[in-house]
Parts: C-alpha cells; sequence; structure tokens
C-alpha cells in the first residue's frame, strides 16, 4: 500500500509540476504563447481561461474531496492536453510532446488514486466487519 501512495504522490507531483510550469510559462512569456495559440487557431482570452481552470483543478485534485467533482476534473485535463496534441500535431509544428507527456502522468496518477481509494474503502469497510474474508 505505501509504494501505491510514494507511486501516486510521485505522478501526482510531476504533473503538478508540468501544470504549474504550463501557467507560469503563460504567464511570463505571454506574447509567445499568445502568438502559438493563434497559430493552433485558438482564441487569445483561452490563455487566461486555461490558466485559472488548470489551478482549480489542481486544487481540487490535492483536496480531493469530492469524488465525482475529481472524475470531471481528470476529464477537463484529459481534454485539454488531448485537444492540444491534436491541435499542434494538425499544424506541425512537433510541440505535441508534452501534451503527452502530461496525459501519461494524468493516467498513472488517476489509477492509482482510484487504487488507493478502493483500498481504504476496503480496510473502513473490513474495519466495521461488513467485508468478508476469504
Amino acid at each position: 500500500m505505501n509504494s501505491q501512495k510514494s507511486f501516486y504522490y510521485i505522478a501526482l507531483g510531476l504533473f503538478a509540476i508540468a501544470v504549474i510550469g504550463s501557467i507560469i510559462n503563460s504567464i511570463v512569456n505571454f506574447e509567445e504563447v499568445s502568438t502559438t495559440f493563434i497559430k493552433l487557431g485558438y482564441p487569445v482570452y483561452l490563455i487566461h481561461i486555461l490558466g485559472v481552470c488548470q489551478s482549480i483543478g489542481l486544487l481540487m485534485i490535492f483536496t480531493n474531496k469530492s469524488h465525482w467533482s475529481l472524475e470531471w476534473v481528470y476529464a477537463g485535463f484529459f481534454m485539454n492536453y488531448t485537444l492540444g496534441a491534436i491541435a499542434h500535431l494538425a499544424i506541425k509544428d512537433g510541440n505535441g510532446a508534452s501534451a503527452v507527456v502530461c496525459i501519461v502522468l494524468l493516467f498513472v496518477t488517476y489509477i492509482q488514486s482510484r487504487k488507493i481509494r478502493n483500498t481504504n474503502n476496503d480496510n473502513e469497510l473490513a474495519k466495521f466487519g461488513k467485508l468478508e474474508h476469504s
């Protein structure tokens, strides 16, 4: 169980670093990022919306309060990075690799969080004698 949690926190840390790096890059290099967004066919105002949504999404993953909203946060990150990778492939600029790395880290984080959550639920049920042991 401890190795699962360690693996989860390492993947989550790497994912968070990538997302925070992306947000900071959007602020520091706004002119470059806006030029790239225009080349990709996206409106420039989307940069601010994505930054805010990514920040909120990271906070929601770290607080991990509601499982229902957490599923939507993972779905939002998946759509964001998938559409970003496809857009970069469409214009053939070769910058989609970072989105693919984020998708992989997102999947690892999602799968590990589900395993940890299910293990915790099983432990709680066993504590109260509601889980049959075979």
